[in-house]
């Protein structure tokens, strides 16, 4: 299948859910912009699961220019009163590659991940900036309010935020992202994104969207995702670090000159 039709396709399965969380309910034309928030919760986990259509623009020849469509699950512990994060992901490639499992566990204050493949034994350590992979806790500073949703009989209203990230040697990861959290909690629900991005060793044109659930507050089992085996060479510091400000809203736009995180 030529690859334009290959993401076409991915494209219109995705649809749907790019127009719910980028289209403006009328009624939002006069409601006041609301304020950019964090999730209060210092410690918590939460799901996600993704569906992505993607296009490699570099790696082996062979899988250059090859569609490839893939679906993601993982499983996330948000620390931030220990600086550190964590996930387990499965992914499962609609193309007959083998299905993938790793955990990966991330030291802000060294700003370096590590990556565990429990089937083969294996880990490394790589930049934290080179596996970009857990949900971001706050609304970026620079941000536009789309309009705020709901599902339900009005059960849960949910507020839809967008970032356009221009194409510049700057930033290697551009494109349009939006993203939709709980109205009163700031607990993701859902985000879009469609682009170039570079991470995972791969530069690649991408569109995807994922659902969270699951979120709850605290960590029960921080063994379950901090636990480094012992094949693994690499270990974080036990505890990250503390002392670390916890997230806040970033303030600025990204524009010539200016790096993102």
């Amino acid at each position: 299948m030529d690859h334009r039709v290959a993401m076409l396709a991915c494209i219109m399965v995705l649809l749907p859910a790019i127009i719910a969380q980028t289209t403006e309910d009328p009624s939002n034309i006069t409601q006041e912009t609301p304020a950019k928030c964090c999730i209060p919760a210092s410690q918590f986990t939460i799901s996600k699961s993704s569906s992505s259509g993607v296009v490699r623009l570099d790696g082996p020849t062979e899988f250059r220019n090859s569609p490839i469509a893939v679906l993601e699950e993982a499983h996330e512990a948000h620390d931030y009163v220990n600086s550190r994060f964590a996930a387990y992901i499965i992914r499962r490639f609609i193309n007959g590659y083998p299905e993938q499992h790793l955990r990966i566990i991330e030291d802000i204050e060294e700003e370096t991940v590590l990556i565990i493949f429990p089937y083969e034994e294996k880990c490394v350590k790589g930049r934290a900036a080179d596996y970009p992979f857990r949900a971001d806790r706050c609304v970026k500073g620079y941000a536009d309010f789309l309009g705020t949703s709901y599902i339900d009989d009005k059960a849960l209203y949910a507020n839809t935020w967008a970032i356009f990230i221009p194409d510049e040697p700057q930033f290697p990861t551009n494109g349009y992202l939006s993203m939709t959290v709980g109205r009163d909690s700031c607990i993701p629900h859902g985000s879009v994104f469609a682009g170039v991005a570079v991470g995972w060793e791969v530069k690649q044109h991408i569109v995807s969207t994922s659902g969270y659930y699951n979120y709850e507050e605290g960590i029960a089992d921080p063994d379950a995702y901090f636990a480094v085996p012992d094949y693994c060479e690499e270990k974080p510091r036990k505890n990250g670090g503390a002392g670390r400000p916890e997230g806040r809203p970033d303030a600025e736009r990204p524009s010539k000159g200016r790096k993102t995180d």
